[in-house]
């Protein structure tokens, strides 16, 4: 399973919906109060939470036997391969490692897709949900925008909400 596609896609997500960038900056400035923000760990919310513990272990399930079987064909393919590489290897012998490649590429292909799709659906699902509860978080702390910690090269770690977002989205 290829879980950081996942992430990677949840965290362009939550760059893209949670990032508020330069709202009522000069407010703050007038009201010599410090610009009221903070950071999260998208990837870390979505690994971390309960139900993204769940889509993974969803995805894995079903998933993770097609995934053993294309390693064990792949095995397969590098010993088919050996053969019809040895010097004077019978014709059919390279048909048969040609035949069995090209399947072996159109079933990779055709497993990634599908599972990329499934991760792409349940990413929007649960990033839905996390943009839901972050909006209401920002609204009930009078935040002006909360921004993804990767976007910083260092932060104050008392702006990090990562973990309370984690205990709100197992809570719902």
């Amino acid at each position: 399973m290829k879980l950081t596609k996942v992430l990677a896609v949840a965290l362009f997500f939550g760059m893209l919906c949670v990032s508020l960038p330069s709202l009522a900056q000069d407010k703050a400035q007038d009201n010599k109060q410090p610009f009221p923000i903070a950071v999260i760990a998208i990837r870390d919310v979505l690994v971390k939470s309960d139900q993204g513990i769940q889509i993974a272990k969803d995805l894995e399930a079903k998933f993770g036997d097609r995934k053993k079987q294309l390693q064990k064909d792949e095995q397969e393919l590098a010993q088919l391969k050996k053969e019809a590489d040895a010097p004077n290897a019978p014709a059919a012998k390279i048909k048969a490692f040609t035949a069995k490649r090209d399947k072996f590429v159109a079933e990779t292909r055709k497993y990634q897709m599908e599972e990329q799709q499934a991760e792409q659906a349940a990413v929007k699902l649960e990033g839905d949900r996390l943009l839901g509860i972050v909006q209401d978080y920002m609204k009930e702390k009078g935040l002006k925008g909360i921004q993804d910690r990767t976007g910083f090269i260092a932060v104050d770690p008392s702006l990090d909400i990562t973990n309370e977002i984690i205990q709100r989205m197992n809570q719902k």
